[in-house]
This record gives C-alpha cells, sequence and structure tokens, in this order.
C-alpha cells in the first residue's frame, strides 16, 4: 500500500514593506490620505493612493540615503 504524503501551505503574505527599508505605516497612511484629499476624495481609489504613497516614499528613502553618502565623502 502506497502512502501519500500531501503538504499543507499557509499563505503567506509579503508586503514591499519587508522587503525593502521599513516606511512606517503611519507615513504610507497619511501620504494616502492626504493624495486621496487633494483629488476629491473619490470613492475606490484607496488602494491606487495607498501604492503611489508607498512608491513615493521609497523614492525619496532611497534618494535620501544616497546623498548621506555622497556628504560624508
Amino acid at each position: 500500500m502506497s502512502t501519500s504524503t500531501s503538504r499543507t501551505t499557509t499563505p503567506t503574505t509579503t508586503t514591499h514593506q519587508h522587503q525593502h527599508s521599513p516606511i512606517p505605516h503611519e507615513k504610507i497612511a497619511m501620504r494616502a490620505y492626504d493624495k486621496w484629499c487633494k483629488r476629491g476624495r473619490p470613492q475606490g481609489s484607496e488602494k491606487q493612493d495607498w501604492l503611489e504613497a508607498e512608491h513615493e516614499l521609497r523614492q525619496e528613502l532611497s534618494r535620501g540615503q544616497g546623498q548621506t553618502t555622497t556628504q560624508r565623502r
């Protein structure tokens, strides 16, 4: 009689925040809220606002780190 081994995998949620330098949740939320308000508070845009805010903050963080290393020289 053959035995079958089945693996049970638990789905993992990986966000960009865990893959790169962590950006505080509150900062992303504040930026996304500001973007939403400036666009007239449309319904259904929260995910896009969040992703744009996170992307902008990552760019600012990477630019800030690059400036710090050039200033040290």
